[in-house]
């Protein structure tokens, strides 16, 4: 049964290695197959992973989308790290997100650590942007 994906105009998604982006109009097209699919929403950019947590979700990303995703698992336990260190109060949160890679579920992954970003917005929010 394919996929139905409906596009906003200029909203993007990513399918497999490609970044597509609709035109002016609303758009509605159909995917059969096995590949990699990220809607706007899901996106993450490299120069928006600004926040500890932000770049775990920037690696957990290029995880799903990757041909071969193992080859991250090393920058990702460095980001993870890194993370724990500066706010041990998110373990619980990573390993979430550590449960589903050790399962290859990338894509619950990203769920988890768009809940791990929602955390430390929670927490750290006003100092990471600055406020106070």
């Amino acid at each position: 049964m394919p996929l139905k994906i409906e596009l906003k105009p200029h909203e993007s998604i990513i399918i497999g290695e490609a970044l597509i982006t609709n035109d002016g109009d609303r758009t509605r097209f159909y995917i059969e197959g096995n590949i990699p699919i990220l809607r706007e929403k899901f996106i993450l950019r490299e120069k928006e992973a600004n926040t500890p947590s932000k770049r775990v979700y920037f690696i957990v990303q290029q995880m799903y989308l990757s041909r071969a995703p193992e080859k991250l698992h090393s920058l990702y336990l460095e980001y993870v790290r890194d993370l724990q260190k500066a706010a041990p109060s998110l373990i619980p949160y990573i390993s979430v997100v550590n449960e589903n890679i050790i399962n290859a579920d990338y894509y619950g992954a990203i769920k988890s650590a768009s809940q791990l970003i929602k955390k430390e917005d929670e927490l750290f929010g006003k100092m990471l942007r600055g406020e106070e």
